[in-house]
């Protein structure tokens, strides 16, 4: 008799037992529970147990997940997991893979959100200076919500109504529960690929804090902060923001309040445009009338009714200033005339000629007029000047 029995290692026997586990769940399930034994490890993953008052689970998130969580996990605090049991093969631990955590209770969710937002904050996803514009006129306008809520039809009512013109795009995409906040970030992103889009409007009708939850996911707050086209978010409530609400580049109280901002009425724009062509109209008209006006008033004038007479008038007003000039000139001539004539005598007065006349001479050494006695030496000649010739002579010394 041959022996058939199947012999396992423990690895297999472990690695069956973890097929079997994941099995009983492969959609994953729910577990509400509180935090102990929590550690961030270096790695990014988060080790922590799931205890409640009859029963404890060990719990791994690993640090993809953990990147994407909307708020730090604390020590005994109430947490709502969403995952799948399953056993570390190498230990054979029991352990439940957690893949979503929500905090339980108003207090928890409040001390998340402003983790979140103070992180968010101090990275400037909020800052005005990030802020795109939204176009003037948007010809096409994508709109990501629900397929079947209330939000699409109030949405399409009002730029039915404001704006026949405008094409809307249509991204369905869920809006709460798990899953949601990756459905709509994958619509943002396909929207920006579409690139044939001017404004996005995401966002959904009012609800519970759980139902907007997925509005507070960091990851649809970088989507909505690295997206290229302009985003309104339209989460339905008026009082509290969304993390969603302040990154967007503009944020509306309601879905139909973000298609009024989306757009121009078009009823209004004709009502201006009328508005404008009166008022133009209107303007010209009065500009016309006063151009008019000014026209008569230059054609009633003296220049107009008698030209020759107001050339001839400027032709006599020209020869008497040319007249008046001329004497001008004349006069300044004598009187400057006059002037010289009596500086030439006074210089005549003062020539070489008439002193030497008076008995002075003039003693000159090699061509230079000699001012003083010291100047001269026994044996120098000399040429003297008079006023009617001149003599050389030599200097004796004496």
């Amino acid at each position: 008799m041959s022996d058939e029995r199947k012999i396992l290692s423990v690895k297999e026997l472990n690695s069956l037992c973890r097929r079997v586990l994941e099995g009983l769940s492969p959609r994953g399930l729910w577990i509400r529970a509180e935090i102990r034994n929590l550690k961030f490890h270096s790695s990014g993953h988060l080790y922590f147990a799931l205890t409640d008052k009859e029963a404890s689970i060990d719990g791994v998130m690993w640090r993809s997940v953990a990147q994407g969580m909307g708020f730090k996990p604390q020590e005994g605090m109430a947490v709502e997991a969403f995952g799948t049991p399953t056993l570390y093969e190498k230990t054979g631990r029991f352990q439940f893979s957690v893949r979503r955590l929500l905090p339980v209770g108003e207090g928890a969710r409040a001390v998340a959100f402003r983790q979140l937002k103070r992180k968010l904050a101090a990275e400037g996803l909020f800052d005005s200076a990030h802020k795109k514009p939204l176009p003037e006129f948007p010809s096409r306008i994508g709109v990501i919500t629900s397929a079947t809520g209330a939000a699409i039809r109030d949405i399409i009512h009002v730029l039915r109504r404001r704006a026949p013109h405008v094409t809307v795009i249509i991204r369905p995409a869920k809006v709460q529960g798990e899953g949601a906040a990756a459905d709509i970030i994958k619509g943002i992103r396909e929207m920006n690929e579409y690139d044939d889009v001017d404004l996005l409007i995401v966002g959904r009708g009012g609800g519970s804090e759980e139902d907007l939850w997925c509005f507070n996911d960091e990851g649809l707050a970088r989507a909505i902060f690295e997206s290229k086209l302009p985003i309104i978010s339209a989460v339905g409530h008026e009082i509290d923001f969304t993390i969603a609400d302040l990154v967007a580049d503009l944020r509306a109280p309601t879905p139909s309040a973000a298609a009024e901002l989306a757009v121009h009425d078009s009823a209004e724009l004709l009502s201006t445009i009328v508005t404008l062509y009166q008022t133009a109209g209107s303007s010209l008209k009065a500009q016309l009338e006063n151009a008019r006006s000014r026209i008569d008033s230059l054609a009633s004038r003296r220049v107009w009714t008698e030209p020759l007479r107001r050339i001839h008038d400027f032709e006599q007003r020209l020869d008497e200033l040319s007249d008046r000039a001329k004497n001008a000139a004349t006069n300044k001539i004598e009187m400057d005339s006059s002037r010289l004539f009596g500086l030439a005598g006074k210089l005549s007065g003062l020539s070489v000629k008439r002193t030497l006349k008076r008995g002075f001479t003039i003693v000159r050494k090699e061509g230079a007029a000699i001012e003083s006695a010291l100047l001269l030496q026994a044996g120098d000649h000399i040429e003297i000047e008079f006023s009617d010739g001149k003599r050389d002579a030599v200097v004796d010394g004496r």
